[in-house]
C-alpha cells in the first residue's frame, strides 16, 4: 500500500495544505511547530479512524474552526480516494472512493500504517492501558473478528459496570441479570486472550531480532503477557469478583485489566532499564509490530517516523536506516527538524526519495 497525495483542510494548524508522498521515502521537514507530526496523523487516522495523539475528534480541527477535511489517494492494484470529514457536534464521516461507510469499523485494516514516535516511551513507562492499545490496534488490523469481538466487550462491559451502579443507587441485587451481562461477556473475552497470546508468541521472536540488531550487549529481553484468564476460567473470575464488583460498583476482572510487563534479564524494563536500552526496546518493538502485520495482512503497511532522528543516537540511526531501507519495508514517511540530517542518512540508498520542506 502506498499513499500518493495528501489534503488537509483546517486539520490541526494546517488551514489547506496538499502534499505529494509517492516515492519509496518521504522525508517532510521543517522546524517544530509548523505542523510536521500533524501530517502523520492525518495518515494514521485514515488507515486506523482514529488519531494517535488526540483521542477527542474535534481537537483535530483547527482552532476556531468547526470542520476539517483530509482526502488522499492510496495505491495498491487500485486506487484509493479517501475523504474524511469531521464536523463539531457530529460523528466522523469517511468516504471510499465517494461511498460513505455505514459504519467505521468497516474500514479498519484496508489501510495499515505503524507509526514510531517520541510519545512511544509511554508504552514502557506509561499504564496498562497503553499496552493493551498497541495489541488492540495491531490485531484490529488483522482480524476482523477480533474487532467485533473488542467492541461487544466494551459495549457488555460498560452496560455491567453502569447496572453495578444500579444496584448500589437502589440497594436492590438481581443475580439474574448479572448472570445475563457474564454470559455475554464471555465469548468475546476467550477469543481476545487467545488472539492476544498468540500475538505476543509471534511478535517476541521477531521483536529479539530487532533488539539484538540495536542494542550491542547479551542483556535478555522479555514480553510477558498478564490476564486473569491465564490461570482461572473467566466464569469463576467473574462469580468470584462478585461483591467485590457490587462494592466498588465495577467490573474488577477481565481482559480489560491485561498487561504487557517488559523485563530486562528478568528485572523490570520500566524500572532498571537506561534510556539506550528503552529506546532500542520501543524501535525494536514496533518494527515487529510492522513485520507481524506484513506477515499477516496482504498489503505492505506504511511506516510513519517522527521525529525519531533527534531522540536516538546516530548508532541507532544508521543501524535503522539501514534496516528500513531494504525491500521487505514499503513506503516510509519521515519527519525531522534538520533536512541535511535525513539527506545525509539517505546518501546511499536505492529507494526513490523526496524531500518536503515546511
Amino acid at each position: 500500500m502506498r499513499i500518493n497525495n495528501l489534503n488537509l483542510y483546517n486539520f490541526k494548524n494546517h488551514s489547506d495544505l496538499k502534499i505529494t508522498l509517492n516515492a519509496d521515502i518521504t522525508c517532510i521537514t521543517g522546524k517544530n511547530g509548523v505542523g510536521k507530526t500533524n501530517i502523520l496523523d492525518a495518515i494514521y487516522l485514515l488507515g486506523t479512524c482514529k488519531s494517535y495523539f488526540n483521542p477527542i475528534d474535534y481537537q483535530l480541527i483547527k482552532h476556531q474552526e468547526s470542520i476539517t477535511s483530509i482526502n488522499a489517494q492510496f495505491q495498491n492494484d487500485t486506487q484509493i480516494d479517501l475523504q474524511m470529514v469531521l464536523e463539531l457536534g457530529k460523528k466522523k464521516k469517511l468516504k471510499n472512493n465517494g461511498k460513505q461507510y455505514v459504519k467505521l469499523i468497516d474500514h479498519i485494516g484496508l489501510i495499515n500504517v505503524v507509526i514510531i514516535t517520541p510519545d512511544d516511551i509511554e508504552l514502557v513507562k506509561g499504564n496498562s492501558e497503553e499496552r493493551r492499545r498497541f495489541m488492540d490496534l495491531t490485531l484490529c488490523q488483522t482480524d476482523r473478528t477480533y474487532l467485533n469481538c473488542l467492541t461487544d466487550y466494551q459495549k457488555v462491559l460498560e452496560q455491567r459496570n453502569k447496572q453495578l451502579k444500579l444496584f448500589a443507587q437502589h440497594q436492590h441485587f438481581d443475580q439474574d441479570i448479572l448472570d445475563g451481562y457474564n454470559h455475554k461477556l464471555i465469548p468475546p473475552a476467550l477469543y481476545i486472550h487467545q488472539k492476544r497470546q498468540d500475538f505476543i508468541l509471534m511478535v517476541q521472536q521477531l521483536f529479539n531480532e530487532f533488539y539484538s540488531f540495536f542494542q550491542s550487549g547479551q542483556e535478555k529481553v522479555q514480553m510477558n503477557y498478564l490476564s486473569d484468564l491465564n490461570t482461572e476460567s473467566f466464569e469463576e473470575l467473574l462469580v468470584k469478583s462478585k461483591d467485590k464488583d457490587l462494592v466498588l460498583e465495577r467490573t474488577n476482572v477481565g481482559i480489560h485489566k491485561d498487561d504487557l510487563v517488559f523485563e530486562i534479564d528478568s528485572f523490570p524494563l520500566k524500572k532498571f532499564g537506561s534510556q539506550g536500552q528503552n529506546k532500542s526496546f520501543i524501535i525494536a518493538l514496533k518494527l515487529a509490530q510492522y513485520h507481524y502485520l506484513n506477515k499477516t495482512v496482504e498489503n505492505t503497511p506504511i511506516l510513519l517516523l517522527d521525529d525519531i532522528f533527534e531522540k536516538i543516537d546516530e548508532e541507532r540511526a544508521e543501524k535503522l536506516i539501514q534496516l528500513i531501507s531494504v525491500k521487505d519495508f514499503g513506503q516510509i514517511i519521515i519527519t525531522d527538524t534538520h533536512s541535511e540530517r535525513v539527506r545525509k542518512y539517505f546518501d546511499n540508498t536505492n529507494k526513490s526519495i523526496n524531500f518536503v520542506e515546511l
